[in-house]
């Protein structure tokens, strides 16, 4: 004799098995690690950067493994970081208003981290958004982009990984164009140096 949860059991599978039939297996979008970012850290939007060609699937990795640590150091309360190696007072370019720091942990070492904290962070222009970029010190004063951000609150706080280990001279945030050069824009929203 069957019981009537052994029936809802048999018509739940019947219902689950046509389904599977009839729709088509989705496989989770790329940017689902960014959007889970986004809801962990609502004060900014998280950009993936743009592939370069010549970068190798091993920095990728070593990328995406620095930015789960971050986040992991994140959500467990404390800042995970130590003591910073070093501070920048960043303050306004195009937009004098927009002030903060930013601050380098673990920069001498492989999977360093900046963290970058700004004020009066106005919207991105119309079709362009704000990118992070670090400058070494022996660099030949070629900047390198680390993470790109659309606001969405005039507070912006950012953990960030390091393209490697070095001794850095300063952070610059500009404002670019939405899916343009991946060359710096010539057009700083805020920037300061490392001391």
């Amino acid at each position: 004799m069957r019981s009537d949860s052994d029936n809802t059991d048999e018509a739940d599978r019947e219902t689950l098995a046509q389904l599977e039939r009839l729709l088509p297996r989705v496989t989770p979008p790329v940017d689902i690690f960014d959007r889970i970012l986004a809801e962990i850290q609502p004060e900014a939007t998280v950009i993936p950067l743009r592939p370069k060609a010549h970068r190798r699937p091993v920095v990728a990795a070593v990328a995406t493994l620095a930015a789960v640590a971050a986040v992991i150091a994140i959500v467990a309360g404390g800042n995970g970081l130590g003591s910073p190696d070093a501070r920048a007072t960043i303050a306004g370019k195009s937009d004098p208003a927009v002030t903060g720091e930013a601050r380098l942990y673990g920069s001498t070492a492989v999977g360093g981290t900046v963290r970058v904290t700004l004020r009066d962070v106005p919207p991105a222009p119309s079709g362009h958004h704000y990118e992070v970029w670090v400058l070494r010190r022996n660099g030949g004063g070629q900047m390198e982009a680390i993470g790109s951000f659309t606001p969405t609150s005039q507070t912006v706080k950012l953990d960030l990984p390091l393209p490697g280990a070095g001794d850095y001279a300063a952070l610059d945030i500009s404002v670019q164009q939405d899916g343009g050069s991946p060359e710096h824009s010539n057009t700083s929203l805020a920037n300061g140096a490392f001391s």
